[in-house]
């Protein structure tokens, strides 16, 4: 059991390896976003596999287990936020703007007669 998840936790490092070398490689602020979000969170789940495969105590494994959760729960709402932030600061073009009816701020018509 300790080899296996000693596999697992250097198949997570390395995904976690990459990354980060997306983030600082990808010339996009979406794909930098998505590199960091994807491949990080499924590098953490697997290195906390991993550790829970090796150290095998309860109190370690439901830790780790809660870390995992936490992770596949945090990631995806910070990446949308992230997301949302890039689009709004106008720092990405878009191709087909999904988003263009959305108005950040709605201001106020006046009332009509």
């Amino acid at each position: 059991m300790a080899a296996v998840g000693d596999v697992v936790l250097v198949v997570g490092a390395c995904l976690v390896l990459l990354a980060a070398i997306g983030v600082v490689r990808f010339a996009d602020a979406l794909a930098r976003m998505h590199a960091g979000a994807k491949a990080s969170t499924l590098g953490i789940v697997l290195v906390g596999i991993g550790a829970a495969m090796r150290i095998q105590t309860a109190g370690a494994v439901v830790t780790v287990m809660l870390v995992i959760v936490l992770q596949l729960v945090a990631s995806p709402v910070g990446s949308h936020v992230i997301a949302r932030a890039v689009y709004w600061r106008d720092q990405v073009d878009l191709a087909h703007d999904e988003l263009a009816d959305d108005d950040p701020l709605p201001q106020r018509r006046p009332p009509t007669e």
